[in-house]
């Protein structure tokens, strides 16, 4: 599982001996011409919209920024790492659940609009997997 840091939008070459950044739709490096991976991974792209004292808009940004990412670096998908929240009224509009309810409300359109599929994770209810 790679971990997505929301403010790196380019990758690396993976030739060890060229390492240079590459656009996030680079099918090969221009330096070295070693080509990237055209199939899917086998791993899932990590992300943590809850525990940095972000906003609902912050965690948004990031979730855009990572589901763009993954499906551009072709991982299999996106483990989302929401919290479970402390709310103890489901109609409150801000606090401890939103980033929670707001996250998964977010996830159920995109995985719709990408054609994907959202899974809870088996052992975490603070965590959702995003199949594309």
């Amino acid at each position: 599982m790679k971990s997505f840091q929301s403010g790196r939008r380019r990758v690396m070459c993976p030739n060890i001996d060229c390492g240079i950044d590459l656009a996030l739709d680079a099918l090969s490096c221009p330096k070295c011409d070693e080509p990237l991976p055209v199939g899917l991974r086998d791993d899932f792209l990590e992300i943590d919209v809850a525990h940095s004292g972000e906003t609902w808009t912050e965690a948004l940004d990031k979730l855009e920024a990572a589901i763009d990412f993954a499906r551009a670096q072709r991982f299999k998908g996106l483990r989302v790492i929401h919290g479970i929240g402390r709310e103890t009224d489901a109609d409150a509009w801000e606090g401890p659940g939103r980033i929670r309810r707001e996250s998964l409300n977010y996830l159920r359109q995109a995985a719709v609009d990408i054609d994907a599929q959202l899974k809870p994770e088996k052992y975490n209810r603070g965590a959702h997997l995003l199949v594309f």
